[in-house]
């Protein structure tokens, strides 16, 4: 359930409690976005932007978690969870695919606390980025858990990235360090 298992009317929104909730009890797999708060917390959401999800034009990693309540979802009640909050409700009961969001070079704080939030977490799960830096930071200090590399085409790379960069995230020569499996 990518997202959480949501409507496609958003009456269940995406990346929310009501979907986690939903997915969960309907035997699926989750797959689910982090992106660290202000405030070294986790939020779950896809967007960096808020513009589409809540109609607030603000970034995520601005906010803190006590601003999280008052972003609504898509209109609905539904407000954007914590990832400690989503780790309880789950329980172990389904498996999770967590894609880390990085914001700027904020990598290596965003993976710290992912796994210190996910030290005790005994449900399966893997991490996955499009940020290389993110997988190669699992690598190097939580080598066991599973990493998955995501990778954008050179041409959508290119329009914001260096060249070279893009060549080589594109064409996954920075496996060579994030070695996902």
């Amino acid at each position: 359930a990518h997202r959480g298992l949501y409507a496609q009317d958003q009456s269940v929104p995406e990346n929310s409690l009501a979907a986690f909730t939903a997915a969960r009890d309907g035997g699926f797999g989750i797959e689910l976005d982090v992106h660290l708060l202000s405030d070294g917390h986790l939020a779950v959401v896809h967007d960096a932007s808020l513009s589409r999800v809540c109609g607030i034009d603000r970034n995520i990693c601005e906010l803190s978690s006590d601003d999280l309540k008052s972003c609504r979802l898509f209109g609905t009640e539904e407000t954007i969870p914590l990832f400690s909050d989503v780790l309880s409700l789950i329980d172990g009961k389904a498996p999770l695919i967590l894609e880390i969001k990085t914001d700027g070079n904020n990598h290596n704080e965003v993976c710290a606390e992912l796994w210190n939030e996910l030290r005790f977490y005994r449900g399966l799960y893997c991490v996955e980025s499009f940020d290389p830096r993110a997988v190669a930071w699992f690598n190097r200090h939580q080598p066991n858990i599973y990493r998955g590399q995501l990778v954008r085409p050179y041409a959508v790379l290119k329009k914001t990235s260096p060249k070279l960069a893009a060549f080589i995230v594109s064409n996954v020569l920075s496996n060579i360090i994030s070695r996902p499996h």
